[in-house]
């Protein structure tokens, strides 16, 4: 093979956590004997923690990773029977891949392979395609379609998916076209090369095929189903032979059932690679991960006063730890400082699983003493310690993950020393979850404060609701309502609707003497859809999540929501629901108008998106439009606390409306 043969791996990605773990786990992976790769991804995951994954690999890879922004399209359904791609979907994903055609085409790459994401790579599966010097060439994975179907190829002969070779206008009877079909699947299952008529998905393109003009653009007066169908019939038509290689089958993770079956392809790869598992073995005898857990914990968990400019802690850091600790550097040391902190550490106990993470990562789980001797006190105390270290490219292991609990077997928050000595326990409560509604109400009688009560009382268990010195019936309304779920209601005396942040402080305050489990925050004017009922109790009953990020939708009338430059909220996700937790420090923007209703260190904690929907009714009518224009100029001339073109747009005349479905 020539060297430095230069690679542009790329992917548009909307993916679900857990398989998209896989999917970069197999390309760190990949054996790129002189072979240069970079990685461009489209990021259009709807889940925060799938596109903090890819930035996390970002920072992490040694490779350059160019990671663009997608337009977060249209919901793509996935169930454990099959997948269900809209027409406007299937050519937005082409659309994204069209895109990195033209930048491995402008950067001059030799190759582009193009993978889905949710397909894992044998290791050898790049340096195999590229020695076959094919233009366009895929490995072959094999799928159930549907639950009940035998697994076929992503690969095809003719036309949608025929997989019967035959001559034009042969004409088979059924037999022969069953024999025909069933010898070609058992060809397919031997290794070798074949030539196709369709393929996708994991695919390698040269350079020679990019430059004749390769792409997925729609071909008008062509109606087969999905991008991969016209670009294979361009590529016909531009003399472009296709190929499909079965030496190194990929694995596909079509369903989520299927990841269960990663390990098993995992361990069929190290079988093939029997030589590059003698030297993992002998570099993982080589060092001793005992050795290393001990140095860690000792050398991050150690603290002498006298010596404290002179200690290095963050060798051992991953970069999203290091910066944790960073932030708090002088926090900590002015703390050792002032109470003239001599902390030691016994280990106790080490347990390393033996299950591999994705190759490179190893889970241990330890048991330490911390003795420490604040000012004339001394103390001890008893930690347990789930750590997850890992390695890249042979180098040395950091520490990725650090999950601390006290004696009790109770997590507490953070991992720095402070965090220890303070011992904040958090909660992670799994089962009798109540949830109380948090709510800040002015002048509401008119306007849509029953609807929006009558709906959150169905799966609320408790309320507490701030009336900000109404002049009509509001209170009464909430009360009557509520009369069957306990309430806690306040009416200031004087208003204070110019200055928010003293009213979502005073409201927060009120919420939290409740001592409430989870902390649902609606205003007035905001309504679920009804999914929420079936999903409120799975969402709160579990331990590892601290909030929910919900999409709210600014409806311009009942059935059409807002959508340009100014009017984007719904593609976005902020938290509403969170569950309390006593001992975490929350912080408020301090602003006195758009200061969030929720204290903005929030995301400081574990958080998962909902794709349940909530709609703002607050903009639904001209008469609310032309109240809210007026009193945002009035109390946000210069645009200070929100942006100033926004305020004028709110009465356009013909805004874009898309339809609520």
């Amino acid at each position: 093979m020539d060297k430095n043969i230069r690679v542009l791996i790329g992917s548009p990605i909307r993916q679900e956590y857990e398989i998209l773990d896989n999917f970069i786990s197999s390309l760190k992976y990949l054996i790129k004997e002189n072979v240069l790769v970079e990685y461009f991804f489209i990021d259009d995951n709807d889940d925060t923690n799938s596109s903090n994954l890819l930035c996390k690999f970002s920072k992490e890879s040694n490779e350059r990773v160019i990671i663009e922004q997608g337009e977060k399209i249209d919901n793509y359904i996935r169930t454990e029977d099959t997948h269900y791609w809209k027409d406007n979907l299937i050519w937005k994903i082409a659309e994204y891949k069209n895109r990195i055609i033209q930048y491995s085409i402008q950067k001059s790459y030799d190759y582009l392979f193009l993978i889905d994401s949710d397909i894992i790579l044998h290791p050898k599966t790049l340096i195999h395609l590229i020695s076959l010097n094919k233009d366009i060439i895929s490995e072959i994975f094999w799928t159930k379609w549907k639950n009940d179907s035998v697994e076929l190829p992503q690969i095809w002969l003719y036309n949608e998916y025929s997989l019967v070779p035959k001559k034009s206008f042969e004409v088979l009877s059924q037999a022969e076209s069953d024999k025909r079909y069933i010898d070609f699947i058992e060809q397919l299952k031997k290794p070798g090369t074949y030539e196709v008529g369709g393929l996708g998905a994991c695919t390698l393109i040269s350079k020679k095929a990019l430059a004749k003009g390769i792409n997925f653009n729609k071909i008008y007066n062509l109606h087969f189903w999905g991008e991969d169908r016209h670009f294979c019939i361009r590529a016909a038509a531009l003399g472009l032979k296709l190929y499909v290689n079965t030496t190194y089958p990929a694995y596909h993770i079509y369903r989520k059932e299927d990841i269960k079956g990663v390990k098993e392809f995992r361990n069929k790869c190290k079988n093939d690679l029997n030589s590059l598992d003698k030297k993992f073995s002998a570099d993982m005898s080589k060092l001793d991960i005992n050795v290393f857990i001990k140095e860690f914990l000792k050398n991050f968990y150690s603290y002498d006063y006298r010596y404290i400019s002179t200690i290095e802690k963050t060798k051992y850091l991953s970069p999203q730890y290091l910066n944790i600790f960073k932030l708090n550097e002088n926090i900590i040391k002015n703390y050792i400082l002032e109470k003239k902190l001599l902390c030691t550490i016994n280990i106790l106990d080490i347990a390393i699983d033996t299950f591999m993470i994705g190759d490179s990562k190893i889970k241990a789980t330890c048991k330490f003493q911390l003795n420490s001797n604040v000012s004339t006190e001394n103390l001890s105390k008893n930690y347990y310690c789930q750590l997850v270290l890992n390695t890249q490219c042979n180098k040395e292991w950091f520490v990725d993950t650090i999950e601390v609990e006290n004696s009790n077997n109770k997590p507490i928050f953070g991992f720095l020393l402070l965090d220890l000595l303070e011992e904040k326990e958090r909660i992670n409560k799994e089962k009798g979850n109540k949830l109380t509604l948090s709510m800040l109400v002015r002048n509401e009688s008119k306007n849509f404060l029953q609807r929006v009560l009558m709906h959150a009382a169905k799966y609320i268990d408790n309320a507490v609701i701030l009336d900000d010195a109404s002049e009509d019936n509001t209170v009464e309304i909430c009360k009557e309502i509520l009369k069957d779920i306990p309430l806690t209601i306040v009416s200031n005396k004087e208003h204070s609707f110019n200055n928010e942040i003293i009213l979502r402080k005073q409201l927060w305050r009120m919420t939290i003497d409740t001592k409430p489990d989870w902390i649902l925050s609606l205003d007035a004017d905001e309504v679920f859809e009804d999914k929420i009922l079936d999903n409120i109790k799975i969402l709160m009953n579990q331990p590892n999540f601290d909030y929910y990020a919900f999409r709210l939708y600014d409806m311009w009338d009942e059935n059409h929501y807002r959508e340009d430059i100014y009017w984007q909220s719904h593609k976005c996700y902020r938290p509403f629901l969170i569950r309390y937790q006593p001992n975490f420090n929350y912080i408020w923007s301090e602003r006195p108008l758009h200061c969030g209703r929720i204290p903005e260190n929030i995301f400081n904690l574990n958080g998962c998106v909902c794709y349940t929907r909530l709609k703002h009714l607050g903009w639904s009518t001209p008469q609310l439009r032309e109240s809210k224009y007026t009193r945002y100029l009035q109390l946000d001339p210069e645009g200070k606390y929100g942006i100033l073109e926004q305020y004028k747009s709110i009465l356009d005349e013909n805004p874009n409306l898309i339809k609520w479905d």
